[in-house]
């Protein structure tokens, strides 16, 4: 009887630290380069947008530490729901999933995240299409910069 439970306790142990990987700078570089190309791939099928339209250039969001990336990513997540569409829901699980590995890395740093929430333009729901063409190259130019500051994930 003693044998069994040792055994039991010692599968769940096992069982318990390989549910949870430690997440890696690699790890997130490798969600962002995916979410990169998928980013690419829905542009290019859903949204056919002439060459001759200018989306200015890259705005020029800091990538301070954890917090920052966690409270982008979280107007990004809010942005690409509103109002809800098809073709971006692989996206927007893409942003949840790295938004919930960001926050298990900032609090297991103890850093001091702000509760979620972010506020719309009216010309964000007035004109979606142009809108999510715009947060999704928002994004994508985002995660190249994460990609190129993963030093940024050791600091709040």
């Amino acid at each position: 009887m003693k044998l069994s439970l040792v055994l039991v306790y010692g599968m769940v142990l096992v069982c318990s630290s390989m549910a949870r990987p430690k997440i890696t700078g690699d790890m997130i570089k490798t969600m962002a380069k995916t979410m990169i190309a998928r980013l690419k791939k829905v542009k290019a099928e859903h949204f056919a947008m002439s060459s001759e339209i200018s989306f200015g250039t890259d705005k020029d969001t800091p990538i301070e530490g954890l917090t920052s990336i966690v409270v982008y990513l979280g107007s990004m997540q809010v942005r690409l729901r509103v109002p809800p569409t098809h073709h971006l829901r692989q996206v927007e699980e893409d942003v949840d999933t790295l938004l919930g590995y960001l926050r298990g890395m900032a609090v297991g740093q103890s850093c001091t995240l702000p509760k979620a929430g972010s506020t719309l333009l009216k010309s964000e729901t007035d004109f979606p299409i142009t809108s999510y063409y715009q947060s999704l190259l928002d994004l994508q130019r985002y995660l190249e910069k994460l990609c190129l500051n993963l030093d940024k994930l050791k600091s709040c």
